[in-house]
């Protein structure tokens, strides 16, 4: 497998977007045109068609989960997600380079996952990199190191 299709076969977050669905999907009708739609317009590289192996587990597994109560289904979404604290380390970084890095709160927005974005100010609200607080940490150190210092 190269390096390519590797990245392309990672979905980040792929637990916490599944609780997200089953979350969504509790409050809607339900199925497998209208998951995958809506699947693609919060996260629309993560599969290439609705027979991707990934969508089909995805949709069985969000099939079951919204078999659960609401309530059940808020816990396990948010313990899903990734609660830690941002590392200190990509604050400094970030402030180095003259830009903000913010992690998403869960609590607060539910519909998306618990990754981070980064902005040129603390009070911006579009990032410039990471639209849907969808980055991992790693991906954050990455474009911070490309990034000149300020």
């Amino acid at each position: 497998m190269t390096e390519a299709t590797a990245k392309r076969n990672k979905i980040n977050f792929f637990s916490e977007k599944k609780w997200i669905m089953a979350y969504w999907f509790k409050k809607t009708g339900f199925g497998i045109n209208k998951m995958f739609l809506q699947w693609g317009k919060w996260w629309e590289d993560d599969f290439q068609d609705i027979s991707d192996p990934r969508f089909q587990e995805a949709y069985e597994w969000v099939e079951k989960a919204i078999q659960m109560t609401k309530d059940e289904i808020k816990q396990k979404r948010h313990d899903a997600a990734d609660n830690r604290p941002m590392p200190q380390y990509i604050k400094k970084l970030a402030a180095k380079k003259g830009l903000y890095v913010k992690k998403c709160s869960t609590r607060n927005h539910r519909l998306k996952v618990s990754g981070y974005a980064i902005f040129k100010k603390q009070k911006d609200k579009k990032p410039v990199y990471g639209k849907k607080f969808d980055l991992t940490v790693k991906q954050v150190e990455e474009y911070l190191n490309k990034q000149e210092d300020k």
